[in-house]
């Protein structure tokens, strides 16, 4: 409700949670919007209107407590009021005695100063043609690759709040994140629930800030461990920054009835942009530990170290990674480079090589997406009387696979919204069908909101 005055000597504004109250000494009578009567006399509003108003300005802090406005006790609003003459003495003394005991806030008044719904949807087609030594087959498939909806929000200052939620169709409810950060000091960040810990450049990298349709196989083998709950400390100091944690390795909780196991990792890396004037320049390096054989990395690997580098000048950009998974002695080396550039302000084009290799019989198993898909590549086994397998044939695992991906993006707005489009030639040797060939194309349209 607004209250408005003609030719108004005095004015003070109280704000209320939307509604504003005009209060002040009229040298003519107010006016009511929409039509409200107006008042003959000055003394009709002071003796029935004016009450009204500091009813009203009460009123609005009690029933929109969720905006803030100015903290005051009632007797402040009084006190207010009868300096500006709104309200005689009288009338002041009178409502003191009558006044509750609450001051004119609302309770959650400085807690949550921003609240942002956060959310992405990533659509994509996939085509693959793969041969081996026996025969060819082909897969397509239409799929949402990613539906995320969430809450963000800064509570008391410094506390950051999260909440995301995996909406894939065909898929279960899944937490994405949940966690909260305390960010008061940049050198040190404190987060404690469930997010990746930090691992690879590439898997740290936001789905929607990928510049492939798809991650690299190397580095889904060996450091994509995963949301996990845990708790972790990161921060920067001048060209340095870090991050130390330590995680269940597990969806949330420890398994009760077992000796409690962890994921212990450590980031560190320097910004070096001071040396190579105003272009980008990132070396980093990471290392995980898990003692859970059961655990999202332990049941894989007992440590995983990447090192990484970046490198950015005005449209070119040059990312590179290299990995070790080792498990007892046996490992997964592997790496990827990746150039890329803008040929317009619109279109990028990329280029991706990685090569992997394994000391384990079998141990490079193709791409989920979409080669494992592939009819004619699914591991066939034989059983004897008792269900005991005496005999496996797995023509979708090799022991060294190397991979070309050559790719044209389309940012329409940056990566807020963008179009993909990505081919892939890949060779992996070794498997129980020999070598295994494959042709991957794959577009995509990824938007956030």
């Amino acid at each position: 409700m607004k209250i408005y005055m003609k030719r108004i000597s005095f004015v003070e504004t109280i704000r209320t949670s939307g509604i504003r109250a005009r209060i002040a000494r009229p040298s003519t009578c107010p006016v009511l919007p929409n039509g409200g009567r107006s008042y003959a006399t000055p003394n009709d509003f002071c003796k029935g209107k004016r009450i009204r108003l500091l009813a009203t300005a009460a009123i609005a802090a009690i029933l929109y407590p969720g905006v803030p406005v100015a903290e005051a006790t009632y007797n402040d609003l009084l006190n207010t009021l009868e300096a500006n003459n709104a309200i005689t003495t009288e009338q002041a003394t009178d409502l003191r005695g009558k006044a509750p005991n609450y001051t004119v806030r609302p309770a959650t008044s400085g807690v949550v100063k921003d609240l942002q719904i956060r959310g992405r949807i990533q659509t994509q087609f996939g085509y693959v043609d793969a041969k081996s030594d026996e025969g060819s087959d082909d897969f397509t498939t239409f799929e949402v690759r990613r539906a995320r909806i969430g809450l963000r929000g800064t509570l008391f200052d410094s506390v950051r709040a999260q909440v995301e939620a995996n909406l894939v169709p065909g898929s279960d409810l899944s937490m994405r994140s949940a966690f909260l950060q305390w960010r008061e000091h940049q050198p040190a960040y404190l987060k404690v629930g469930y997010d990746k810990p930090h691992s690879s450049l590439e898997e740290n990298t936001s789905s929607a800030e990928i510049l492939t349709v798809e991650r690299t196989l190397i580095n889904s083998l060996v450091a994509a461990p995963g949301p996990q709950t845990g708790l972790a400390l990161d921060g920067e100091l001048g060209a340095l920054y870090y991050g130390v944690g330590v995680y269940t390795d597990r969806d949330n909780r420890n398994p009760g009835g077992t000796d409690s196991k962890y994921l212990y990792n450590a980031l560190v890396g320097l910004k070096l942009d001071d040396f190579v004037g105003d272009n980008r320049l990132r070396v980093q390096g990471v290392y995980l530990n898990s003692d859970d054989p059961e655990g999202k990395i332990g049941a894989k690997f007992d440590d995983v170290i990447t090192v990484a580098g970046q490198f950015a000048t005005g449209g070119f950009d040059l990312r590179a990674e290299y990995f070790i998974g080792d498990n007892d002695g046996d490992e997964i080396k592997g790496f990827y480079i990746m150039p890329s550039f803008y040929l317009t302000d619109n279109v990028q084009a990329v280029l991706r090589y990685e090569q992997v290799e394994s000391d384990r019989e079998r141990g490079v198993r193709a791409p989920s997406r979409y080669t494992r898909d592939v009819p004619s590549l699914k591991v066939r086994e034989t059983l004897d009387d008792a269900g005991e397998v005496v005999s496996k044939v797995d023509p979708q695992a090799g022991d060294e696979y190397q991979a070309l991906y050559l790719g044209l993006n389309y940012y329409f707005a940056g990566h807020g919204h963008k179009l993909m489009f990505g081919v892939e030639l890949a060779e992996l040797k070794y498997t129980d069908a020999g070598t295994l060939e494959s042709t991957t194309v794959t577009t995509a349209w990824r938007m956030l909101f």
